[in-house]
């Protein structure tokens, strides 16, 4: 009896090395799939950007480890195919990744894609898959292949049921296929499935399935109905959480950061497990904190509030400042327009009596130089008024970020003192607790039956009166450092926001400035093209000497 060989045995050739992705197959394999014929060629020939390249497919190379993709930093399609790779990983540089296809390799496990949030469609068919697991972040998948895995239970297709935009689902292969019952379950269950193995689910077949399968539904209809109830606190909390981080006092709004201070801390923890009256100074502490707390996080929100209208202000104030600037420069050109017209006229004229021979080039030159010292004065009035016009705005702009950097330092500065009190009081509260816990610890010092059932660790710290201060005293030390490192968080976002602010609009401007200014002269220079080409029309009859004695005007 021969021997049965798995397809990928059959398609890739025993006797070819290992391939490892590097820059020339990827850079092989782009120009193999990319443009034909003369496309191609121009394609070859201003060579293979990387960072650039939109779709990748590595099939039928024997790779062995997913690796050096960091660089397909465009990547939107990744076809790995036909391959022998063994497990899923160093793919969380490819964030912008729509389409991942890995299937006919030896893979026996999904995991790290975690930072693939825009993946949609996912094919792992043909593998060595026993489990659904570790896709929670894929939020946006549509299509999902895994047949031809190793799921021998149906019911771990339930899993499926998280993703709300999931549309088709490829399960055919599988073990548990072999059972009867594994469709009637999967097209009832995956309610928001349309398409099973590529042919569309009627509502019969559902129907049919809920009827066999109806109390197990029932418990994962009440299952998605607390994880939906838990997915909308979650953002709730999630927005919640932005918001005050935008006041810079996330997390400050109620006891979860105190918690979190004392699951940090090994030493304050295992004494906290003499449970007692330590328990009730230790909830004291708490309500201590949220109080405390909740008067910085309600002045941190005006603060934002205040600061954002503030912002506002300034805005409006600039484009103003702006849109005024604007008007005044358009009737500026349109006054030098409407002054330019005559003159126009007038060379035309000039032309014309020389383009007919009414007129010598001789006769005409004094005419010429008149006109064009007319106009050249015109333009020289026509860019001093723009760019007054262009220096009284910046001036004006200077004066207001001058004050808005002020008002904004302020704000900050009053900021920052209110986190002060505020933190100084919950050390002022640290060392309350602190004091409290030592007196309450000394009570029960080396007092076996006071100790109770207290765990072994803290058992052997209470019969030693040092250990037990060290203890006390390290916990202090621990919590301290926790809340000046959140202090300084404050600060630091807070003082980095502001300057930030300042110098973006700092920066802003003098682009804006610059940008205005080139405009002025490019328009300038415009201008003083177009005068001299029309001038330029009566070269053609002239010659070069003649030319050259009219000068620059000319």
């Amino acid at each position: 009896m021969t021997e049965k060989r798995s397809l990928n045995s059959l398609i890739i050739h025993p006797d070819i090395e290992p391939g490892v992705i590097d820059n020339a197959m990827l850079t092989r394999c782009i120009l193999e799939y990319g443009p034909t014929e003369e496309a191609g060629r121009l394609f070859a020939e201003e060579g293979v950007h990387l960072d650039e390249a939109p779709i990748v497919r590595l099939e039928f190379q024997n790779i062995l480890r997913i690796d050096h993709l960091w660089m397909l930093k465009s990547l939107r399609k990744l076809t790995l195919a036909h391959n022998l790779i063994e497990k899923i990983e160093n793919l969380e540089q490819l964030t912008g990744l729509n389409e991942l296809d890995l299937s006919f390799n030896k893979i026996e496990k999904i995991e790290n894609l975690e930072a693939l949030v825009n993946l949609e469609v996912l094919t792992l068919f043909h593998n060595k898959i026993r489990k659904l697991e570790n896709m929670e972040t894929l939020e946006k998948i549509l299509v999902f292949s895994i047949g031809d895995n190793l799921i021998e239970d149906f019911k771990e297709m339930a899993y499926l049921r998280r993703f709300r935009k999931l549309r088709s689902v490829s399960f055919k292969g599988n073990p548990c296929c072999d059972d009867p019952m594994t469709y009637e379950f999967l097209k009832s269950a995956l309610t928001r499935v349309t398409y099973l193995d590529y042919k569309i689910i009627s509502e019969d077949d559902r129907e049919n399935g809920r009827a066999v399968f109806r109390g197990l539904l029932r418990k994962l209809d009440e299952a998605d109905e607390k994880a939906e109830k838990e997915r909308l606190a979650k953002e709730e909390y999630d927005a919640r959480v932005e918001f005050y981080a935008l006041s810079f006092v996330e997390y400050l709004s109620g006891p979860e950061l105190i918690e979190s201070m004392f699951e940090k801390d090994p030493d304050g923890s295992l004494l906290l497990k003499i449970g007692g009256e330590l328990v009730g100074f230790y909830e004291q502490y708490k309500e201590q904190y949220v109080e405390t707390m909740a008067g910085l996080v309600e002045f941190a929100q005006g603060a934002y509030n205040t600061r954002q209208h503030e912002i506002k202000l300034f805005k409006d104030l600039v484009d103003n400042a702006l849109e005024d600037s604007v008007k005044r420069s358009k009737e500026v050109v349109g006054d030098f327009e409407a002054k330019k017209k005559p003159l126009v006229g007038q060379m035309n004229e000039i032309i014309s009596k020389f383009t007919t021979k009414q007129a010598t080039i001789e006769q005409l030159e004094p005419n010429i130089m008149d006109v064009g010292e007319a106009f050249n004065d015109l333009l020289y009035d026509l860019w001093k008024k723009l760019m007054t016009i262009e220096m009284q705005l910046y001036e004006q702009c200077e004066e207001s970020r001058v004050q808005f950097a002020v008002n904004m330092t302020e704000m900050i500065t009053k900021l920052l003192e209110v986190s002060r009190n505020a933190f100084g009081a919950w050390r002022e509260h640290e060392g309350m607790w602190s004091m409290r816990q030592f007196e309450t610890l000394s009570k029960l010092l080396g007092n076996k039956i006071l100790l109770g059932d207290a765990p072994p660790e803290l058992f052997e710290v209470m019969m030693d009166r040092d250990l037990m201060m060290n203890l006390v005293a390290q916990s202090s030390d621990n919590h301290m450092r926790f809340i000046d490192a959140r202090e300084d968080l404050l600060m630091t976002r807070a003082n980095n926001w502001r300057d930030d602010l300042v110098q973006g609009t700092n920066d802003n401007e003098i682009k804006r400035n610059r940008d205005r200014v080139l405009e002025i002269y490019y328009f300038i220079d415009n201008q003083r093209e177009e005068w001299a080409d029309m001038q330029m029309s009566m070269t053609e009859t002239v010659d070069p000497e003649t030319a050259a004695l009219l000068g620059e005007d000319f």
